[in-house]
């Protein structure tokens, strides 16, 4: 008896919040999850619950897919999101579960008319907003959108978050937290999912989309990247009308991007369409670094042209440039085939549970090349390839970083979405553009010659430190006090690149010299002339031409070696 109650003092946060906890377990019982409590060794609130529904499970159920989204639709708006974050997690769930999970009903009875104003008036100033609508656009768990008019006639949208919904995400965010807790306990095959990463990682995600501030500086950051761009649309923010509660954005309208019958009557073209949304999205990813991460159609807005509208921001994925080169890396290692390249980027963006049997990994990624590459690039089925590749990190013991599995969120709904638009659509062909115009980008001399510039200068600081950093050692091993023996590996590694860096930065700097120089006596005209230029300038540009193309040469050898 005393083991049993052991597990309620492990979730002494949980059982502040005893009736809510019971509420969840009497949802789970009632779809057939009961199971799952009586492993955790909550039998003493288990049976409560089970009187609360009062009868057995039936036998004759729907699928388990479709009772767990039929529970966490009736456990109310974070138990939703939680569901909706778990299917973008490839990584850990069936393909089943998965597809249950995306057609999560998010909709509940709209905040009322009184209430709105009254969150408005708290919020702003209430003779800012000079009309708005008392039917919302859209009610959801976290908050619900209405149209109105500003004192300047603009039509804008106002985002209002549920009242009272702080208390709600505290308590469930606990319950979850110390839940996760007990299953990593007493379900040890769980293990390699790692629940409290997992109830961690939620958190973090549910308290960005909850504070629409941040929603509004991701409004901000689209909005910059756009500012020239005719083919897409992004809102403009009202941004000292932003709250943590209350978002105001220009009002866009538009067609539902999957509104096949409607943008036919408009003629506007849906191959188009498909094409357009998936450019956007690759571009976002490769070269800003910072994509929108639920790009479904009802957050895709078409206007003529075609232009593609973003109405919501609440949830986004960023990548570093480091990051991106490795996903480049990847890339490139995938198409040549070589498995060797794919496990060094792989291992480079992901975090070993345990120490990983890199021959291994090596046959196994062989295998999948062999797998899905047996045909044409063009026939691949992006979804379904990132879907495998995510398997084999987790079979391996790789953990994938959260804006890796947003990533392969966003480009498998942007897949799906592109067959429905157009059944010929390939997202492959639609990415080779940028992908190549990237490659151009990373080998053109400009590019070497910023890296050279950057990470020069930071070898060339690292090594002026080294003394300093150094000395303090010194003094001690020569004093006596510590007797020295020390093996320091990669030592020499560490001095060859130095070296390089040094030996770079030194040419580079010599050919902004010759060039600069080399500019300045052709403009002053200087005498001997060759068909009107100067022939000393002529010579200095060829010597910058010849230390220009070594340098590119030797950067594109030390590039094919990483």
């Amino acid at each position: 008896m005393s083991e049993q109650k052991s597990p309620l003092t492990r979730i002494s946060r949980a059982y502040r919040h005893f009736e809510r906890l019971t509420e969840v377990m009497r949802i789970m019982v009632k779809f057939g999850f009961g199971d799952l409590f009586d492993r955790l060794g909550l039998g003493d609130i288990l049976i409560r619950a089970r009187r609360l529904v009062g009868l057995a499970v039936p036998d004759s159920r729907p699928t388990r897919p479709l009772r767990l989204r039929q529970a966490l639709e009736e456990m109310g708006p974070v138990f939703i999101k939680l569901g909706q974050y778990l299917s973008t997690r490839q990584d850990i769930l069936p393909a089943d579960y998965l597809d249950e999970l995306t057609h999560l009903q998010d909709s509940v009875p709209p905040i009322v008319a009184s209430e709105v104003q009254k969150i408005i008036a708290q919020e702003l100033d209430e003779s800012v907003i000079v009309d708005i609508s008392p039917e919302p656009l859209a009610a959801a768990s976290i908050g619900q959108v209405h149209s109105a008019k500003l004192q300047d006639g603009q039509e804008v949208v106002i985002k209002i978050r549920r009242p009272g919904l702080n208390k709600i995400v505290k308590t469930d965010l606990e319950i979850l937290a110390e839940l996760a807790v007990q299953v990593e306990k007493y379900i040890p095959f769980l293990d390699f999912i790692h629940p409290t990463d997992i109830v961690g990682e939620f958190k973090r995600s549910l308290n960005a989309e909850l504070n629409y501030r941040l929603e509004a500086v991701n409004i901000e950051r689209f909005g910059h990247y756009y500012r020239e761009n005719p083919e897409v649309k992004i809102p403009t923010l009202y941004k000292t009308l932003c709250t943590e509660n209350v978002l105001v954005m220009e009002k866009i309208s538009g067609l539902k991007i999957d509104d096949l019958e409607g943008l036919k009557e408009s003629s506007i073209d849906v191959t188009k369409v498909a094409q357009l949304a998936s450019r956007v999205a690759i571009d976002q990813i490769v070269n800003f670094g910072f994509f929108h991460a639920d790009p479904h159609p009802g957050n895709l807005l078409i206007m003529p042209g075609p232009v593609l509208g973003f109405i919501d921001f609440g949830l986004v994925g960023v990548i570093d440039r480091k990051f991106r080169d490795h996903l480049l890396g990847l890339a490139l290692g995938v198409v040549s085939r070589s498995e060797a390249r794919v496990v060094r980027h792989i291992l480079r963006i992901t975090k070993p549970i345990n120490p990983p049997n890199r021959e291994a990994l090596e046959l196994e990624v062989g295998v999948f090349l062999e797998t899905h590459l047996s045909g044409s690039l063009k026939d691949i089925k992006v979804s379904l390839l990132l879907k495998d590749i995510l398997e084999l990190l987790n079979d391996n013991g790789l953990k994938t970083p959260n804006n890796l599995l947003l990533l392969v969120k966003s480009l498998s709904q942007l897949e799906s979405l592109g067959l429905k638009l157009s059944p010929d659509f390939k997202i492959i062909e639609e990415a080779k553009p940028v992908i190549s115009k990237i490659y151009g980008q990373r080998f053109s001399p400009v590019h070497w010659f910023k890296y050279l510039n950057r990470h020069g200068l930071e070898a060339l600081m690292t090594l002026e430190s080294l003394p300093d950093e150094l000395s303090p050692l010194y003094d001690t091993v020569k004093s006596g006090r510590v007797p020295a023996d020390l093996t320091i590996k990669g030592m020499d590694r560490m001095n060859r690149l130095i070296n390089q860096a040094s030996y770079r930065l030194t040419f580079a700097i010599v050919l902004a010299s010759l060039v600069i120089g080399s500019s300045l006596v052709i403009h002053s005209k200087l005498p001997p002339l060759w068909h009107g230029l100067p022939i000393i300038g002529l010579i200095g540009f060829l010597a910058a031409g010849i230390v220009g193309f070594w340098l590119v040469l030797d950067f594109l050898r030390k590039y094919r070696e990483l």
